[in-house]
């Protein structure tokens, strides 16, 4: 029997902690680790439990000898489009092992029977470390998701700098205009059109994208209208009766943020179109950011004088066939598409309600 070192003792290998599959008993146990997140308890249905493509819960769950969780690696299934057809798809997300684990190999393990949950795992905004170890374990950096921010209201040198930056960026792109779409009206709302309104716009636009996270009624309706925390606004564009595009927002505690994008894989013009009149319903707000894959949508910022940051969003893809891995075309990301996005949400709404001196205006998408 080999031993491994474990602080001023030693181990057996055998009185490691040992993976299990999923049990709703475990519940519990994985609260405790995040006891400093207070949020967590009550995101857990939400997040976990209501999945809404009704696929499976099927996170990694590390117990010790007495059954007790030392270590979690949580999952979210999704569907996803590879340009038109349908695959299987999980996130990774709130990764955890108790301090008195680490540094014996039970993080790889924990990551090891992860890939062992779905052909395809994606991670979003992890840390350096991580992303260290998931290098070491094959995962893929995707290099085109980044980070975009508009500075509205200055204070100090830095952000005069920015600034002028931003308007740089506009000068830049003074000449690169792009023709209006007739007949093409927008609204901002607090809820989403209609179900078979929004089920049609996917259908129709879907087949452009190369790989995307299926954007129907069913995902945005769980995502953004029903996380129990978050608040969202819904930028529509029309084209007489027909929805044309939705450019999805959150706004607190001064920021705007744009998170999220159902509409054409290409139109400029109409992301263009979507952006300012997003701009135009928030003028109360100090900065605009955004995190996105898409090319035109970066364009769109930088024509509207955003600044593209210097850091990327960590995206990392683990999909051991390499043969096919070489074929694939390049996913749609934002930053939606994210835990960490939703549990800013979380995190924002608490602030907001206890934090003095916030105003009416921020408690409310629109």
């Amino acid at each position: 029997m080999t031993a491994k070192r474990m602080g001023s003792g030693v181990a057996a290998e055998n009185d490691l902690p040992r993976c299990v599959p999923w049990q709703p008993k475990y519940r519990d146990g994985v609260l405790r680790l995040f006891r400093d997140v207070p949020y967590k308890s009550e995101l857990w249905h939400w997040q976990f439990e209501s999945n809404p493509f009704g696929l499976p819960f099927t996170p990694v769950v590390l117990v010790d000898g007495d059954d007790r969780v030392v270590g979690f690696n949580g999952v979210m299934a999704v569907r996803a489009a590879d340009r038109g057809e349908d695959e299987r798809v999980i996130w990774s997300c709130d990764f955890y092992l108790t301090e008195q684990w680490r540094g014996q190999g039970l993080g790889s393990a924990i990551k090891h029977e992860l890939h062992r949950v779905a052909p395809v795992i994606m991670a979003f905004g992890i840390s350096n470390r991580a992303s260290d170890v998931l290098r070491h374990l094959g995962w893929v950096p995707n290099e085109t998701v980044r980070s975009y921010r508009m500075l509205r209201r200055r204070k100090g040198l830095r952000s005069w700098l920015l600034s002028a930056l931003q308007w740089l960026n506009r000068l830049k792109w003074v000449f690169s205009a792009v023709p209006d779409i007739s007949g093409l009206s927008t609204k901002v709302c607090s809820s989403l059109p209609m179900r078979e309104q929004v089920d049609a716009l996917w259908e129709r636009c879907s087949p452009g994208y190369g790989r995307i996270v299926r954007r129907d009624f069913a995902y945005l309706d769980w995502r953004y209208q029903r996380h129990p925390l978050g608040r969202y606004g819904f930028v529509c564009a029309w084209v007489g009766e027909e929805l044309a595009a939705i450019l999805i927002t959150r706004f607190s505690r001064g920021t705007l943020r744009i998170v999220d994008y159902c509409g054409p894989a290409h139109n400029q013009s109409l992301k263009r179109t979507l952006v300012r009149a997003a701009l135009r319903h928030w003028p109360h707000a100090g900065q605009v950011v955004s995190v996105t894959s898409d090319s035109e949508l970066a364009k769109t910022f930088l024509t509207e004088g955003f600044v593209q940051l210097m850091g990327r969003p960590r995206f990392y893809i683990y999909e051991p066939d390499k043969e096919r891995s070489g074929q694939l075309s390049a996913w749609f990301i934002m930053a939606g598409d994210s835990d960490g996005e939703f549990l800013q949400a979380a995190s924002d709404f608490y602030n907001t309600e206890t934090v003095p001196g916030v105003s009416d205006v921020e408690r409310a998408p629109c």
